[in-house]
């Protein structure tokens, strides 16, 4: 007896769930705490219906990081070829034997920003070297593809450039 008017006794450590309003969350370190762990209830929501309707379904989301999430059952490129053709079959050329999960998706993703950026800092970079000099007299046969490209890149708008200005003139002479 005296067990049972013990547990009576002890109070909660937590206010437990509650109903929360649904409105926009303002604190961006609250919106992407909120995602995160809405974003895993979804997926899991996602699952469940697969499994319980043996449905397909595909879940895509950006978090407000622009980060890219997404869950597909049996694969999200499968799925969203079927939307886009507008069709319910499923095409054997592009249904695969092992599905990929959307942990795998977001760092296929991630490498391919982390990539983009590198590229970027050295289209700086060598834009930076580029306007230090004469880079016209640079010699072509000891470039790269990628130099070269960015010198073709660099005549054409130098060209583009001197006919703006010749045409400037042109129109200042009449």
């Amino acid at each position: 007896m005296d067990f049972a008017i013990d547990m009576f006794k002890q109070t909660k450590k937590t206010k437990g769930r509650k109903k929360i309003e649904i409105k926009k969350l303002d604190k961006n370190s609250n919106k992407q705490v909120t995602f995160s762990k809405r974003r895993a209830g979804l997926f899991k929501k996602g699952s469940e219906l697969c499994v319980l309707c043996n449905v397909d379904a595909t879940i895509i989301v950006f978090s407000p990081a622009d980060k890219l999430f997404c869950f597909g059952q049996p694969d999200v490129e499968t799925l969203v070829t079927r939307y886009l053709r507008r069709t319910t079959e499923l095409d054997p050329k592009t249904e695969r034997n092992e599905t990929v999960s959307y942990e795998e998706h977001n760092k296929e993703y991630e490498e391919a920003i982390k990539k983009l950026e590198l590229e970027k800092k050295e289209l700086a970079n060598s834009a930076k070297e580029w306007k230090k000099g004469n880079w016209w007299n640079e010699p072509i046969n000891e470039m790269s593809v990628e130099e070269l490209e960015q010198y073709m890149v660099a005549v054409y708008e130098l060209r583009r450039k001197l006919d703006e200005r010749r045409g400037e003139i042109m129109m200042a002479m009449l």
